[in-house]
């Protein structure tokens, strides 16, 4: 028997109103306005991503106690670890740096795994407990500030930069790494929140069969033939957590999800303002992350200051241009493209504008996607300083321009966060307006 029944919910990102019929395993359902996936049926969701979260761990573990790699020069040794990366940035002065970098390559994966397999052994009966649902809330968050696959990148491109001026080599850490990146994307591929949502014991103690809250349901079958098909325009909000259509208790305060207990609202609060002000913020941070420097070369005859695109020029005059474009593209173009394309659909709901949506939220969608992978240079830097530390002969800094930088992902990536997707089709929505 199929883990869906037949149930009504709201398009997360444009607040469509439609029925989830069941599905078959290894099926999934899409919106059928903005192609959003909606649900999926994953055979044995929860054991097979039990397995891989454990091993998950355990590779993650390898990957923190190993050296990811090792350097010769001259006779001389140096070997790094992650934490090793982020330690030497604090040491040379760049905590902030260093704290988020920690926290994207150890401290949110770790975090989403633990958290992961609480959740994951906890549902196996059912009904699983109300804090599940809040874990997973949790798990959620910090597997999008998980950067192992950026920070792997990263320390690939710090190897070709390093490999002209010593023997490199690749580490037990790095093949963890690797494995870890392998098995984090198999836990996403097999990992049905929706099975997890339903096993959770609700405020009343019931556990009810269709995750959609039944009055919904002879609403959207009431308003048939009157154009209006989205949550708002009949007085219902969705949950952004675990997706639970509801009647809200008032409409000044929905109140809070009778489910996964978040609060419930019908759109995000402030959205625009503050993503205008955190655009803003980026935008000017952008500047001096491309013109100070982001690491200092010292050697016994000269000092070399290296910006983000002199690093590029480098990398496409030794020869490697594929990994110059990556970084290019990495970290600059997708910033500066992040904070346009944000700014552009702020704009154009300030207008209120209700042409080609479904355009608009792909540009949202590849913005929101993107973000995270802007931080390769922030690793590029970790990595090459905490190896090229070979006093007399050579050392590397950071510069104050790796600050910045960390800065600007930062504030597009909340930005992307904070920016509410189905306000792209309010005016669609809305009595009298092209409704899909």
């Amino acid at each position: 028997m199929s883990r869906f029944v037949e149930s009504i919910v709201a398009c997360l990102d444009c607040d469509l109103l439609q029925r989830i019929p069941a599905l078959p395993p290894g099926a999934s359902a899409r919106c059928r306005r903005c192609g959003h996936k909606m649900a999926f049926s994953r055979p044995d969701s929860l054991d097979r991503t039990l397995a891989l979260t454990l091993a998950a761990a355990i590779a993650l573990i390898v990957a923190n106690v190993s050296p990811l790699m090792e350097l010769s020069v001259s006779g001389r040794q140096a070997s790094t670890t992650i934490l090793g990366g982020a330690a030497e940035m604090w040491r040379r002065g760049q905590q902030i740096a260093a704290l988020l970098c920690a926290f994207c390559t150890v401290v949110a994966p770790a975090v989403h795994i633990g958290i992961m397999s609480v959740i994951l052994l906890a549902a196996q009966r059912t009904p699983a407990p109300r804090w599940v649902g809040r874990l997973l809330r949790w798990s959620e968050w910090h597997r999008s500030w998980a950067m192992v696959e950026v920070m792997m990148l990263g320390i690939l491109v710090a190897l070709i930069k390093i490999a002209e001026l010593a023997t490199v080599i690749p580490g037990t850490g790095m093949f963890a790494v690797g494995a870890f990146v392998a098995l984090a994307a198999g836990m996403t591929v097999t990992f049905d929140p929706q099975e997890v949502w339903q096993r959770i014991e609700w405020k009343s103690g019931e556990l009810p069969l269709d995750p959609a809250m039944q009055p919904a349901a002879s609403k959207v079958c009431a308003s048939a033939g009157t154009g209006i098909s989205s949550g708002i325009a009949l007085g219902l909000v969705s949950c952004e957590s675990c997706g639970l259509l509801a009647r809200p208790a008032r409409v000044g305060n929905p109140g809070q999800c009778p489910r996964c207990g978040r609060d419930l609202s019908f759109r995000r609060h402030n959205a625009i303002e503050r993503t205008w002000a955190l655009l803003s913020a980026a935008l000017i941070c952008y500047i001096p992350a491309n013109v100070l420097p982001v690491m200092v070369t010292t050697t016994p005859v000269y000092i070399e200051e290296d910006t983000i695109l002199s690093g590029i020029v480098l990398l496409y005059r030794t020869g490697s241009w594929h990994l110059a474009l990556i970084v290019l593209i990495a970290s600059v173009v997708i910033p500066l493209a992040k904070i346009a394309a944000v700014a552009y659909l702020l704009v154009t709901i300030r207008r209120r504008s209700a042409r080609e949506p479904c355009e608009r939220l792909r540009l949202y969608r590849l913005v929101a996607f993107v973000g995270r992978w802007s931080m390769l240079d922030v690793f590029v830097v970790t990595f090459t300083v905490a190896l090229i530390q070979i006093q007399p002969l050579m050392s590397v800094l950071p510069g104050a321009g790796v600050l910045f930088f960390a800065a600007v992902v930062v504030l597009t990536m909340i930005a992307a966060e904070s920016f509410d997707p189905r306000l792209i089709w309010d005016s669609r929505n809305e009595p009298g307006g092209h409704h899909g």
